[in-house]
């Protein structure tokens, strides 16, 4: 492959993240508009995704303070996308928990979203699935730095 060629393909590569970021965004606020969920409620409980948080945790990951994560949470239990349980290590801590709502969002909007992509990546070889593991891998921990540090730039790094 040529320089000029790899450069092209490069440039082509990066054009598909933008569109299917935008895309990955397009679609997390088709879901927000369908089951009323705002940008930070979405968070919350992708967040919550594989497993129950505490709201400290929470309220790092959505940017929000804890008085308003308080107030994310109480919304979210009161429509049942969330519950609050007791720590099992620590019964004086809360953990927060994806409720039967968040399941029913899941089972409708991801589910078929995971089944498709699964479908579609079953046509490559184990090799070629490792790389891409490897490049997505790498790209998301590139994304996080770039974030924090045009954060920390303007001074809106994480306390």
């Amino acid at each position: 492959m040529s320089r000029d060629s790899k450069s092209a393909l490069i440039e082509a590569l990066g054009e598909v993240v933008v569109r299917w970021q935008d895309a990955t965004q397009r679609h997390d606020e088709a879901v927000g508009e369908i089951f009323g969920l705002n940008p930070a409620e979405r968070l919350c409980l992708s967040f919550l995704w594989d497993g129950p948080k505490t709201a400290s945790a929470i309220a790092r990951h959505t940017r929000l303070t804890p008085a308003a994560v308080t107030a994310l949470i109480d919304r979210l239990e009161k429509r049942s996308f969330v519950r609050r349980m007791a720590d099992p290590g620590d019964r004086r801590k809360v953990l927060v928990e994806a409720g039967e709502e968040a399941r029913r969002v899941t089972e409708e909007a991801y589910l078929p979203l995971g089944v498709a992509g699964a479908e579609l990546l079953a046509k490559y070889s184990e090799a070629e699935l490792r790389i891409v593991s490897e490049v997505l891998s790498e790209s998301l921990r590139l994304q996080e730095d770039m974030t924090r540090q045009l954060l920390a730039r303007h001074g809106k790094g994480e306390s």
